[in-house]
């Protein structure tokens, strides 16, 4: 952990933090499967908090660059979605629930969380698997687990009433706008940091993952 990290993350390890982020994931995976899957349900905002701020917490860098980051991928996700659901551009034809709290212009805006989370996460999984590739490529697989842990995540968000979609199945054209926003914010990840070592993130992102197989495959 370098001097720059957080006052938080030097303080803790990264172990004791990424196991009691294991157990609320495995929480919610039992929450969502029992019959008061709505109490648990409701709670999703808070989770996304939890695990951006503990992921950002032990970003081994400068505050600075940090917060603009996932400030631009807040603004971008959130944006993004937006022009979604106002217009059916970008992703498709679909509107949003009331689960995951107040929204702004028919979106919630705890969205834009979902986006910055997702984005630094997996953009630092791909840093820690793929440190040889260039720094478009490494933001082009970025793009791509982005678009491959929406696909785990679109039958449980549809099953929960979070969104739900004007056709029978989740449309191609999400997926293409998901890699297409997610793109360029993706590749901005590797010119604005490099080596990023974040046990934390590696562990929200394959926590998430897994957390949306599990419900997937429970059918849940």
């Amino acid at each position: 952990m370098t001097p720059s990290a957080s006052a938080l993350g030097r303080r803790l390890r990264p172990t004791p933090v990424i196991v009691l982020l294991t157990l609320i994931y495995l929480a919610g995976v039992i929450g969502i499967a029992l019959p008061v899957h709505d109490h648990f349900i409701r709670l999703t905002p808070l989770t996304l908090l939890a695990s951006l701020g503990l992921a950002m917490a032990f970003h081994p860098g400068p505050r600075k660059p940090l917060w603009g980051y996932v400030g631009l991928c807040y603004v971008v996700g959130f944006v993004a979605e937006a022009i979604g659901t106002s217009t059916g551009l970008l992703f498709g034809d679909y509107t949003y629930g009331h689960v995951l709290g107040p929204t702004l212009w028919h979106t919630p805006l705890i969205i834009g969380v979902n986006w910055a989370l997702l984005l630094y996460c997996l953009n630092v999984v791909v840093q820690r698997v793929l440190p040889g590739l260039s720094r478009p490529l490494k933001g082009g697989v970025g793009a791509a687990l982005m678009v491959a842990l929406d696909i785990l995540i679109e039958p449980v968000a549809i099953h929960h009433e979070m969104w739900t979609w004007g056709e029978t199945i989740v449309p191609l054209s999400n997926y293409i706008g998901w890699f297409l926003v997610s793109l360029p914010v993706s590749i901005l990840f590797h010119y604005l940091f490099e080596r990023v070592r974040n046990p934390v993130a590696i562990a929200v992102a394959l926590l998430m993952a897994g957390f949306f197989a599990a419900l997937t495959l429970l059918g849940v």
